[in-house]
């Protein structure tokens, strides 16, 4: 069979950090390469790069046999290479035909956009695929999530694309439409496509796929083939960290005081989520990427809409209507975009931790301000030239501590971390630890999502799993394995 793409010592850094090394794999004609991994591991570097998007800092990339120095992503897909994310990239108010066609329109003998050809066309490739209940005449709108992957795989196969980059097509599925979509991939393999398959579903991987290429760290640990190994080695491979990975924690007695998160649903991506925990607990909330973790502590801190979904405090409702209300009942959230939603990141370091604490004061005590500023400084260790300095001028680590003094300026009960570590290095990461788990001696709720599963394992009293936007089940923190929480996330029992 024909090599379609070779990856050879590939390897990428952003700002010194790097995020992919030494990868070498190759893909060939009928090949359903799936890509495997953590949250992190490496897996959306690797599709920018192969679609163009980026390109490695070393490293060499053959597409059908040719070496490339540069390309941009006109010039992949021109190659034959098409890449479908899970996002639908389609425009619901066009007809199939239109969307296949877009940007690409036939054209009758006068220069008019030809409906009835791109129609005919649309349907004869729909055809090919043998894909039931789609016409290019219908509106895109009235087509399931399902149906618009399966337009996407046609306006692919429109532009005779060789390779195919599915990034997570079936997140968002249902068993029946995930059935659907793996047997249109076996066919399109069994055509003579090369296929490229990321997704957290383990079973579809096993289901699908020729090879697995398991990535961690940026680096691959192992190149599989499917019929000769099993999950636990491919969990095993993913995940596989000495004990140095975890935090030493003190560990203390829950208190009595009591929250609970009741009903929780939004319209697709959280349905139905209950749990309570104790006050001086922290609460881990783990899954992958699109589980629902953030959308749901988005929801119970108000700054997302739901369809249902109430908060009790020892009995007495205090559900957020937005932000502010939030914090007026005691309700923070540190969330895990620091620079868009956590930072004012054209204001001092001074700004930025009193600006919850002076909301709606008519008058502010400069000298009384800068006295508290200081003491949080010295409280979170946050290194500074000084409290008027523009707080974007300060280490990551320096300013999630920032964000962190901020909500613990005023009185609260219940602290959202969502991400706290992401992007900080080993010393503050330390440093933060120490101000959670201040919180929780404290007797406040500590609810805490993290995709570093040793942190949350390490930092968490009792982990509650998220899976297809559901709360799959409840893990003690100190009773569980790396390799036990994977498989839960994955979905196993």
């Amino acid at each position: 069979m024909d090599k379609l793409l070779e990856l050879e010592s590939i390897s990428k850094s952003y700002s010194g950090v790097e995020v992919l090394k030494d990868i070498t794999i190759d893909l060939s004609e009928g090949e359903v390469l799936c890509f495997v991994g953590e949250n992190g591991a490496g897996k959306s570097t690797l599709i920018k790069i192969i679609s163009g998007a980026i390109w490695p800092d070393g490293g060499t990339v053959r597409y059908f046999g040719k070496e490339y120095e540069k390309l941009h992503p006109r010039n992949v897909i021109d190659l034959g290479v098409a890449t479908i994310y899970q996002e639908i990239d389609l425009v619901d108010h066009l007809t199939v035909a239109e969307n296949i066609f877009l940007g690409c329109e036939l054209k009758n003998r006068f220069g008019f956009i030809d409906a009835k050809e791109q129609e005919r066309q649309a349907d004869e490739l729909i055809g090919r695929l043998e894909l039931d209940g789609i016409r290019g005449n219908m509106l895109l709108t009235d087509l399931s999530t399902a149906q618009k992957q399966c337009v996407q795989i046609v306006k692919a196969m429109k532009n005779d694309a060789r390779i195919l980059i599915l990034d997570e097509p079936t997140a968002s599925l249902g068993d029946k439409e995930t059935k659907a979509l793996l047997e249109l991939v076996k066919s399109l393999s069994g055509q003579g496509m090369g296929i490229i398959y990321i997704s957290h579903f383990i079973e579809e991987l096993f289901e699908v796929g020729d090879t697995l290429l398991i990535l961690k760290d940026g680096r691959q640990t192992a190149v599989r083939k499917t019929k000769e190994t099993v999950p636990e080695q491919v969990i095993h491979d993913m995940i596989g960290r000495d004990a140095a990975s975890f935090y030493q924690r003190e560990y203390f007695e829950a208190g009595k005081r009591v929250l609970k998160v009741e009903h929780y649903s939004n319209r697709h991506t959280v349905h139905d989520v209950s749990f309570e925990m104790r006050s001086g607990e922290v609460f881990g909330l783990g899954g992958l990427v699109g589980a629902g973790r953030t959308e749901l502590a988005r929801m119970i801190y108000g700054a997302d809409g739901k369809l249902e979904g109430k908060l009790f405090l020892d009995g007495r409702e205090i559900t957020p209507v937005n932000p502010k209300d939030a914090i007026r009942k005691g309700v923070f959230m540190i969330s895990e975009d620091r620079k868009g939603e956590g930072l004012l990141t054209l204001r001092s370091v001074k700004e930025n931790i009193m600006i919850t604490h002076n909301e709606g004061r008519e008058w502010i005590r400069l000298k009384k301000e800068s006295k508290k500023v200081e003491e949080s400084i010295d409280m979170f260790g946050i290194k500074v030239p000084s409290q008027n300095a523009e707080v974007t001028s300060l280490s990551g680590g320096n300013q999630q501590k920032a964000i962190i003094a901020r909500c613990v300026m005023d009185p609260g009960d219940v602290y959202i971390f969502d991400e706290p570590t992401k992007g900080v290095d080993v010393g503050a990461k330390e440093e933060i630890y120490k101000h959670i788990l201040n919180l929780a001696k404290e007797d406040k709720f500590v609810i805490l999502i993290s995709s570093d599963m040793p942190e949350l394992l390490s930092m968490s009293d009792r982990i509650g799993v998220m899976c297809g936007g559901r709360l799959a089940c409840m893990m003690d923190a100190k009773e569980t394995t790396e390799d036990e929480l994977m498989r839960k996330y994955l979905g196993f029992s």
